[in-house]
C-alpha cells in the first residue's frame, strides 16, 4: 500500500510555558484510499493533529510529519503538501466565497492557476462527482446545509488532491444534510480511490471506516480496524464517547445475561445475529 501520511512521536505544545502537552506521542500512517476516522470529545488533540496534515502547524525536527513523502518541517515543503490535502470544515456557511456556485467551485482552481479550458472541465466533473451538476448558477446562501458541504467537497476535489479531510463537517448538520454528505464522500472514497480522513466525536460516523483512531487527552487510546476498536468499550467510554446504537443494545442485552458472539457494528448485523439466536432456542 501507498503511504501519504505518516507521522512518527509528534509531541506538541501550543506554548512552551504550558505544564501539559496537547499531544503527546502520536505516531500514525494513512495509506492510499484508505478511510481513516479520527475520534475524541473536545480537548482530546483531535483538531490539533488535522493541522498538522496539512501544514497550519508544523513539528519542530525533521521526519516526524511527512505528506506525500514531502517533510513539512520545510517551509518550502509546505505549498506542495498544501496541494495534496484538502480540508472542508466545521460550518458550511463560512466556506462560501462566491455568488454562484460554479464561481465558487472555481475559486480554488483560480488561485492555483488552472487555465479556463481545464478550470471548466473540473467544475462540471466535480459537481457531478457530488450531484450538484444542476446548481451551477444558483446562489449558495440559498442552498440547504448539506448542500453546501457537497459544493464544499466539490471545490477541493477539483483541485485534486490526494487526501480529503472532514472536520467535523457533518456536526452543523441535520440528519438529511448528514447523509448526502456522507454518501458522496463514501462514493469518491469507493469509486475515485480518493483517500478520505474523517474527524469526528461521533462514532455512528465511523462504522465503515477502514481504521479508527480514538484521542484521548493528546493521546492515541487505541487504533485498528472498527470491529477491533469496539471490542474495548472500556476505552472508549473512557475517551467520553458515546457507543454507536447497536453496541449500546449488545451491552445491555449482555449484561442481562444474553450474549452475543460477535461484535454487531449495524443495526442490521444486530437483528440478525438476535434471528439466530432465537433459531437456536
Amino acid at each position: 500500500m501507498t503511504e501519504l501520511i505518516s507521522i512518527k512521536n509528534l509531541t506538541f505544545k501550543y506554548d512552551e510555558e504550558e505544564s501539559n502537552n496537547v499531544l503527546n506521542d502520536i505516531s500514525l500512517t494513512v495509506n492510499k484510499g484508505e478511510w481513516i476516522s479520527i475520534v475524541g470529545h473536545n480537548g482530546s488533540g483531535k483538531s490539533t493533529l488535522a493541522k498538522f496534515f496539512n501544514g497550519l502547524l508544523t513539528p519542530s525536527e525533521p521526519n516526524v510529519v511527512k505528506v506525500c513523502g514531502f517533510d513539512t518541517v520545510f517551509e518550502d515543503h509546505i505549498w506542495e503538501v498544501r496541494k495534496q490535502i484538502g480540508m472542508v470544515f466545521q460550518n458550511p456557511d463560512n466556506q462560501m466565497v462566491a455568488t454562484t456556485v460554479r464561481d465558487d467551485v472555481a475559486f480554488g482552481l483560480e488561485n492555483i492557476g488552472i487555465d479556463r479550458e481545464e478550470m471548466l472541465t473540473r467544475i462540471n466533473w466535480a459537481l457531478q462527482k457530488v450531484k450538484m451538476e444542476n446548481y451551477l448558477n444558483h446562489e449558495p446562501h440559498r442552498l440547504s446545509g448539506g448542500q453546501k458541504q457537497r459544493v464544499a467537497i466539490a471545490g477541493i476535489i477539483a483541485m485534486r488532491p490526494s487526501v480529503l479531510i472532514l472536520d467535523e463537517s457533518t456536526s452543523m448538520l441535520d440528519p438529511m444534510g448528514r447523509k448526502e454528505v456522507f454518501e458522496t464522500v463514501m462514493q469518491l472514497n469507493k469509486d475515485d480511490g480518493i483517500t478520505v480522513i474523517n474527524i469526528t466525536h461521533d462514532l455512528e460516523e465511523t462504522i465503515l471506516s477502514d481504521k479508527i483512531i480514538v484521542m484521548n487527552k493528546g493521546r492515541i487510546s487505541i487504533q485498528g480496524k472498527p470491529g477491533e476498536v469496539y471490542k474495548v468499550n472500556d476505552k472508549l467510554t473512557e475517551a467520553g464517547l458515546e457507543l454507536p446504537f447497536s453496541l449500546q443494545i449488545q451491552t445491555n442485552l449482555a449484561n442481562q445475561g444474553l450474549e452475543i458472539g460477535s461484535v454487531c457494528l449495524t443495526k442490521e448485523g444486530l437483528v440478525n445475529e438476535l434471528w439466530k439466536l432465537k433459531s437456536q432456542t
